[in-house]
Parts: C-alpha cells; structure tokens; sequence
C-alpha cells in the first residue's frame, strides 16, 4: 500500500496478538531478540550519520532540531495535564513526541531523489540532533522518573547509536552497516516491531479515541510547525521550510523505543503506551503523505 514497513509490522503484532487472533504472545526469547533488535537499529541510525556533512548545515539543522523538539515537548506535557494525566506521564509525552523518525525520512528522501541534495542532508542531520536530544533526556528521565535505576533497554540504544558514529570512521563501516541492516531487517526489526504490536489492547481503547486524535493532530502540528519556524530562522524559503517540516514529522521507530524505555522503566503502563503507539503509528502514515509531494516543489 505504500506505507512505511515498520507500520505492517506494527499491524502484524496487534493482529496476531491478543487483540485479535491471540496466536502469538510475549516471551523472554522475544523480550531478548527485541532488545537486540532496538540496539542494532540504533547501531544502524549511527553508522548512516555522517558528521561531516552535518557539520556543513550545522547552524539550520541546530536550529530546527532545538525548535522541533522544544514545541512538542512543551505543548505535549500541556495538553496531556489539560486531559488529567500524571505529570511525569505528560513529561514523558514531551520526551516520545519530541523524537523523529530517521529511516522513514531517509525512505522518502531516497525515493524523491533528493537524499544527496542540501535539503536532504540538513533533514538528516536536524533528525539525528532530535534523536541524540530525545535518547538522553528519555536517559536522564528514566534515572529520575524510573526508580533511579537504568534496564538494558534504557542504556544500549544510547551506546550502540555512539558506537555506529564511531564505526563509521572504519574503512569497512559500509560493510559493517550493510551486513547489520540485512539481518535487522529480515528478523530482529520485525519481531522487535510485532512484539510492541503485541502490546497494543484494542479492546481497551474505546475510550481513548478522543486523546488519540488530539496526540495525532499534536504529533503532525508540533513538529511541523516548530521544525519550519527553525529552518525559516535559518534564512531558507518558505516551500524548503514546509518540505523540512514535512520531512521531520514521522515518529516511527525512534519513538517507539522511547516508550519501550518508559515501559522498562516503570514511567508507563502499558494502556498509556497503546495510546502513544496508536498516535506513533498515525503520524508515520500520515508523514510521508504530507513529504512526498512538498518535496517534490523542491
């Protein structure tokens, strides 16, 4: 259908879990492959982030990583206060929403050919500012907010995303990423993807659908919004500025390990993390919608 493939697997897991057919549950052997799979996706983010390109739009990509993070993380915690949740669960709402989704970007990127042009690598280079900034508060937030402890999954992504960049100086780091991303993609990405599927109780949810809609349309908005003031700021006209808002809409992957941070954590339950996957899951529909024919105006 032309969606993200992170979005099928996503649907795999609520079909084949407890929503649904009830075939497939969560076990320690998932648990650990899942694990393994957030870390060789970090690993994967790291080794495609060239930091000489991003030094030369260091000053746009700041600018609109800073201020697309800043609008969701400050409107978020507001409307999720306004729809009575907990404080710490409407921090963390900043923090999941704050995050953007690089792969998907890169997807589209790609297939709009406009990967190796300034656009694409100022997009890139704002998506992996917003991850480092989203996986070090997310870090920091599980220490304060999470009993003062940190699980694997709370302290690897962030390892595996420093050691990608470092690999990446290595003469065989093509090698390296080319042989990682095959066996990601063809096994642990889509069991760590279904396995939060799992997670997701459809039946629960009837009276969630008002503050899924609102988080969705928050999710497009923020980012949009903050992301195209940012690249605005930075001098570029208003059809790349619209484009690079576009472009760092999409939550997807990086956002969904966030949650499972917070679900590790203890920061939320697991009814609250159905409600942010649901909104995930919209805005990378939605995002390469809105990207593809913004970029093609380029």
């Amino acid at each position: 259908m032309g969606f993200s493939s992170v979005v099928g697997q996503l649907l795999s897991g609520v079909v084949l879990g407890a929503s649904f057919l009830n075939v497939v549950q969560t076990s320690d052997l998932m648990h650990v492959i899942s694990e393994t799979g957030v870390c060789l996706l970090m690993l994967n983010s790291g080794l495609e982030s060239d930091l000489k390109e991003m030094r030369k739009y260091i000053k746009a990509s700041t600018r609109i990583a800073v201020l697309g993070v800043v609008v969701p993380a400050i409107v978020f915690p507001l409307i999720c206060l306004l729809l009575v949740y907990t404080l710490p669960i409407a921090l963390f709402a900043g923090v999941v929403f704050s995050a953007t989704s690089i792969s998907i970007t890169l997807a589209v990127l790609s297939e709009q050919k406009q990967l190796a042009t300034p656009m694409g690598a100022i997009i890139i280079s704002a998506a992996v500012l917003d991850d480092i900034i989203a996986l070090a508060a997310v870090t920091l937030f599980s220490i304060v907010i999470g009993g003062g402890t940190l699980g694997i999954s709370s302290l690897l992504p962030l390892i595996a995303f420093a050691v990608g960049i470092l690999l990446r100086k290595l003469s065989f780091s093509a090698f390296i990423g080319k042989g990682t991303t095959r066996i990601g993609q063809w096994f642990f990405y889509p069991v760590f993807f279904g396995s939060i599927g799992l997670t997701i109780t459809v039946q629960g949810l009837g009276d969630k659908i008002l503050p899924i809609i609102i988080f969705s349309l928050l999710a497009v908005i923020t980012k949009f919004v903050g992301s195209s003031i940012g690249a605005r700021l930075s001098g570029l006209s208003r059809r790349v500025a619209y484009a690079i808002g576009a472009g760092m809409i999409s939550r997807g992957e990086m956002a969904l390990v966030i949650i499972q941070i917070g679900l590790s954590s203890h920061i939320i339950n697991s009814a609250t993390s159905s409600e942010f996957i649901v909104t995930v899951i919209i805005s990378t529909i939605v995002a390469p919608l809105m990207m593809k024919p913004l970029f093609a105006k380029v």
